[in-house]
């Protein structure tokens, strides 16, 4: 029986409950049902604790694999960094290497701005955002405020 199956079951008890129909009929029921669900929620919890674990495994292989990704990347950038320097002590900006041509280039895009000091206040953007402790206050104390309202929270399974 599936749990869309048990719903429609326990949907059927609630009408044998409220029809007044035999006592005992009605809890040999009610056992049957509960019986049924814990075994089907039993396996769900299994399910679900299987793939907990393995998007956990997942988790660790994605930083693995990160990590290898950034130390290869890290690589390309020294080994670029050393080619430039070699061909700026030869006086060259391109070079034909075996099937490569390798050649130096000034990036493009607008030049790196460092700001290191105090800017004028004519020279700063004012961002305005929303102060959500001030409007989850307000909303506490009553007030009705048109922009914004609380949503019921959610709820969750906890499996031990």
């Amino acid at each position: 029986m599936t749990l869309y199956d048990l719903q429609g079951e326990y949907l059927r008890l609630y009408d044998m409950a409220t029809d007044e129909e035999d006592e005992q009929a009605f809890l040999d029921s009610l056992e049957s049902l509960d019986a049924e669900l814990e075994a089907k929620g039993n396996g769900y919890a299994n399910v679900i604790k299987q793939l907990e674990m393995e998007a956990q495994e997942c988790d660790r292989a994605i930083e693995a694999f990160q990590r290898k990704k950034e130390i290869r990347e890290n690589h390309v950038k020294r080994m670029k960094e050393a080619l430039i320097r070699a061909m700026d002590v030869i006086g060259k900006d391109t070079i034909k290497a075996g099937e490569y041509t390798l050649k130096v280039s000034n990036n493009g895009g607008l030049q790196p701005l460092v700001v290191d000091g105090d800017v004028p206040a004519n020279y700063m953007r004012i961002k305005y955002e929303p102060d959500n402790q001030l409007i989850r206050k307000a909303i506490a104390e009553g007030k009705e405020l048109g922009f914004a309202h609380l949503e019921p929270r959610g709820r969750h399974i906890t499996i031990k």
